[in-house]
C-alpha cells in the first residue's frame, strides 16, 4: 500500500507540474496526451505498411475485391466489404491514372476493378487508419484516466493480431473494425443507469446491421445487449432474498424490472437488424439480377472434412443415421455420393465431389438447377445438424477445444500461409499477378517474412485458454475491489461477461458449420480482448483513483 501511494503521489505531482507550467493550457495538454496515444496505436501500422507486403486471404479476398456483384460478393461473403473496399481501390487507380496522364476510370471500375500496387496500398492504408480510429475511440470510452488509456494503448500496440488483419485484404478486417465500435457503443449504453438515449440505441443498431452485412455469423452479436441486461437483472434478483432492508429490496426489484425492459428493447433491435440485413441482401440480389438463396449448405461442405479422420465403419454408420432423418431423395443421393467418393486420406477434393453430386442429381447443368442444388445442400446440412449425431458433436467439440488452444501467432501465421495460396492457384487469382506481394516472389519468401520478424510470433505459448484465465482473474479482482470500495460494477461486469460469452458462442457456431481454421478464432479473441480491456480499465481506476482529486487531475489529461 505504501508503494501504491508513492506511485500515485509521483504521477499526481507530475501532472500538477505539467498543468502549472507557464503557457501550457489544459487544451494543449489534452491534445498532447491524445497525440501520444495515437502515436502508439499508429506505430505498428506505419512499420507494417513500410516493411510487410500486403497479405491476402487466399482466393476469398480476390473474389471479394475483384469479382462483379453476384453470388460470391453478395451471398457467399458479406457484401459490405466487397463493395466498400472498392472505394480506396478506385482512389488508388485514379492516382495511377493521373500519374500516367490517362483518363479517370469510369463507374465500371466498381464492377470490374483493376488491381495495382497503389490500389492495394490505399486499401490497406484506409484499413489501418480505420483500425487506429476505432481502437482509440474504444479505449477512450473504456476509461477517462490518461494512465489507464496509455497502458491499454501500449498493450494494444504490442498485439499483432489486429494489425495483421488490418494489413490483409478480406472481409474479416472490416468486421474486426466494426466490432470494436460495437463494443464501445455497448459500453456507453450500459453506463446509463436509467433511461438509455435513443441515439445510443440507434447507433448500436446501425453498427450491428453493418456487422451482419460484413460477415453473416455476426448476426450472433444481436445477443450481446439482451444477454448483458439479462445477466444484470439476474444478479439483482439473486441478491433480493439476501437483502434485509425492505426499501433496498424494493429498489432492486424495480431495477431488475427496468433491466428486463431494456433487454426486451435490445431483443427487438437485434431481430430488426437481422431482418434489415436480410432485406438488404435481397435488395442487392435484385439489383444485381442474382437469385437470392441461403448458402449455409455450401459452407457446411467444408465441415464434412472431419469424415476423413474417422474410421470407415463409423463414417458409414453416421451417414446411414443421417440418411434416415430425411425424406428427400435428393439428399439421400448426395449422402450416397458422399459415401462412395470420400477417401481415406485427409485431403478431400471438394470441387470434384460437388461436380459428381451435381451430375448425379441433374443433367444438363442450368442456372435453375444450380438453385435446386443449393437447396439440396441446405437440406443435407440440416440432416446433419438436426439433431446432430454423437460423432458429429465429438468432432465439433474437438474443434472448439483446438480453437481455445490457438495462439495469436498461429492466427497471424495462417494469414501469411493463405497469402501463398496464389503460388499454387495463380489461375484463380489472375488479377494478382502484377502485384508486389506476388511479383518475382515465392511461397517460401512470404512465409519467411513471418519468421523473420519477432513481432508476429512472440509469446507463442500464450493460448486463448491462458488469456481466458487472465480475464476471469481480472473479473474476480474487480468484484473484490468493488465490494471493498462499495462501488457498483454489476452493469460493467455483466457486459464484460456477455462479450466473452458471445465470442465463445460464435466460435461454437463456427465449429458446427465449418471446419476449424485459426483465423476463425478472431471474433472470439477480439470480444474477449475488448471485455478484458473494459475490466482492466475499471480495475485500474479502482486501484489508482481512490480519491476524487486524483480522478479529476487525470481526467483533465
Amino acid at each position: 500500500m505504501v508503494e501504491l501511494e508513492l506511485f500515485k503521489s509521483m504521477w499526481l505531482r507530475a501532472f500538477q507540474c505539467l498543468r502549472s507550467l507557464p503557457g501550457v493550457k489544459p487544451r494543449l495538454v489534452r491534445l498532447g496526451a491524445t497525440s501520444v496515444l495515437i502515436a502508439f496505436l499508429l506505430a505498428p501500422s506505419i512499420w507494417m505498411l513500410s516493411v510487410i507486403p500486403p497479405l491476402w486471404k487466399d482466393v476469398d479476398a480476390y473474389v471479394q475485391v475483384a469479382h462483379p456483384p453476384g453470388i460470391g460478393t453478395i451471398l457467399q461473403y458479406g457484401p459490405l466489404y466487397c463493395f466498400v473496399a472498392r472505394i480506396p481501390l478506385y482512389l488508388g487507380y485514379a492516382i495511377d491514372c493521373i500519374r500516367a496522364g490517362a483518363p479517370f476510370p469510369t463507374r465500371d471500375f466498381f464492377l470490374h476493378p483493376t488491381l495495382s500496387d497503389l490500389d492495394v496500398f490505399v486499401l490497406l492504408l484506409s484499413q489501418h487508419v480505420a483500425l487506429c480510429c476505432s481502437a482509440f475511440y474504444f479505449i477512450a470510452v473504456t476509461s477517462r484516466l490518461f494512465l489507464v488509456r496509455l497502458l491499454l494503448v501500449i498493450v494494444w500496440a504490442a498485439n499483432p493480431l489486429f494489425y495483421a488483419f488490418a494489413h490483409c485484404v478480406g472481409s474479416e478486417t472490416l468486421s474486426m473494425i466494426l466490432l470494436l465500435l460495437v463494443g464501445a457503443t455497448g459500453l456507453r449504453i450500459i453506463r446509463h443507469p436509467r433511461r438509455i438515449p435513443r441515439k445510443e440505441w440507434l447507433l448500436f443498431g446501425v453498427l450491428l446491421w453493418l456487422c451482419i452485412l460484413t460477415r453473416h455469423i455476426n448476426a450472433l452479436l444481436a445477443a450481446l445487449m439482451p444477454l448483458t441486461f439479462f445477466l444484470l437483472s439476474a444478479q439483482l434478483v439473486t441478491m433480493i432474498p439476501f437483502t434485509r432492508s425492505q426499501l433496498l429490496r424494493r429498489w432492486r426489484r424495480l431495477r431488475a424490472r427496468e433491466d428486463l425492459q431494456k433487454a426486451t428493447v435490445a431483443v427487438v433491435i437485434g431481430f430488426s437488424c437481422i431482418a434489415l440485413a436480410n432485406i438488404s441482401l435481397r435488395g442487392l440480389c435484385h439489383a444485381a439480377h442474382t437469385p437470392y438463396e441461403f448458402r449455409v449448405g455450401f459452407t457446411f461442405l467444408w465441415r464434412l472434412r472431419f469424415l476423413a479422420t474417422i474410421p470407415a465403419e463409423t463414417r458409414n454408420q453416421l451417414l446411414d443415421n443421417v440418411a434416415k432423418k430425411t425424406a428427400s431423395p435428393e439428399v439421400k443421393k448426395v449422402i450416397s455420393v458422399l459415401r462412395e467418393t470420400f477417401p481415406e486420406a485427409p485431403n478431400w477434393d471438394m470441387t470434384a465431389f460437388m461436380r459428381k453430386a451435381h451430375a448425379s442429381l441433374f443433367a444438363p447443368e442450368t442456372e435453375s438447377q444450380e438453385e435446386k442444388f443449393n437447396l439440396v445442400l441446405n437440406r443435407t446440412a440440416r440432416a446433419f445438424l438436426y439433431p446432430p449425431e454423437n460423432v458429429f458433436l465429438s468432432a465439433a467439440a474437438t474443434d472448439f477445444e483446438r480453437s481455445r488452444e490457438a495462439t495469436i501467432p498461429s492466427v497471424v501465421n495462417q494469414l501469411f500461409g493463405q497469402t501463398t495460396f496464389y503460388f499454387s492457384h495463380s489461375d484463380a487469382m489472375a488479377g494478382c499477378a502484377p502485384l508486389f506481394t506476388f511479383r518475382d516472389k515465392s511461397a517460401a519468401q512470404i512465409l519467411a517474412i513471418f519468421k523473420r520478424h519477432s513481432y508476429f510470433h512472440h509469446r507463442k505459448s500464450f493460448s486463448y485458454n491462458a488469456f481466458l484465465f487472465f480475464w476471469f482473474t481480472n473479473l474476480l479482482l474487480l468484484a473484490i475491489l468493488a465490494r471493498v470500495r462499495k462501488e457498483d460494477v454489476a452493469a460493467l461486469s455483466s457486459y464484460a461477461t456477455a462479450l466473452t460469452l458471445v465470442g465463445l458462442v460464435m466460435m461454437v457456431a463456427n465449429c458446427f458449420l465449418n471446419e476449424f481454421q485459426p483465423r476463425y478464432t478472431l471474433p472470439m479473441w477480439e470480444l474477449t480482448v475488448v471485455s478484458a480491456s473494459v475490466l482492466v480499465g475499471r480495475t485500474m481506476e479502482c486501484l489508482f483513483a481512490p480519491t476524487h482529486s486524483w480522478t479529476r487531475t487525470l481526467r483533465a489529461v
